[in-house]
């Protein structure tokens, strides 16, 4: 009688022990250069202090365009004040509806900082997928190869290791999944209140 499971027959004892681990490690070295890289843009993204806002708003009343600009330059590479900065110069060069180039801007910045989110947390979702299906691989090589054999023991052994893995790389992605989420949500609310804030100095001196 064939049973696929059996040992003369087994499609697990096809499956090398070190699949499941080898396409988590590689999931994992993914995650991580996202993480890296994502830490390092976001800690770029300081907010415009409070008495610097102060003054680019004076200095938008009064016209200033290139001092405004210098400011926000030493003070922030946040999206508001890139935007603010775009704002000011097409001010200056007397383009008409600029008010469109900044609201692309806007959403060029957004799109830019939910870079690679979406594969963070896609990595966050399937890597404990991955250690599961490593440890029902894991239990059914074991019950395949019999109570006693080394394979049984590989079995056990890769069901443990696997389960492991996927939370190892799970839990940080989750982690810094949420920050990120956080931290664009934030720098998404200082746009919005910059914006509110200054442009409207902007569009009334035409």
């Amino acid at each position: 009688m064939f049973f696929p499971f059996a040992k003369s027959d087994s499609i697990i004892s096809s499956v090398p022990p070190e699949t499941i681990p080898i396409v988590i490690i590689f999931v994992s070295i993914v995650g991580f250069t996202i993480i890296i890289e994502r830490l390092v843009y976001f800690w770029k993204l300081k907010p415009i202090p409070g008495d610097d806002l102060k003054k680019i708003r004076d200095l938008a009343r009064e016209k200033k365009w290139d001092e405004a600009k210098d400011i926000l330059g030493k003070a922030s590479l946040s999206p508001a004040s890139v935007i603010l900065q775009l704002a000011f110069e097409l001010k200056r060069r007397n383009v008409e509806y600029f008010e469109d180039d900044v609201r692309q801007e806007g959403f060029r910045q957004i799109g830019l900082m939910e870079k690679y989110l979406t594969s963070l947390g896609t990595i966050a979702t399937i890597a404990p997928l991955l250690g599961v299906l490593g440890t029902v691989i894991g239990i059914v090589r074991s019950f395949a190869e019999g109570a006693g054999t080394k394979g049984a023991e590989v079995g056990i052994s890769e069901a443990l290791v696997t389960t492991a893995m996927g939370l190892g790389v799970a839990i940080p992605a989750y982690v810094f999944y949420n920050y990120f989420s956080r931290s664009k949500e934030e720098r998404t609310i200082e746009m919005e209140n910059v914006t509110d804030l200054v442009l409207p100095h902007l569009v009334k001196q035409k």
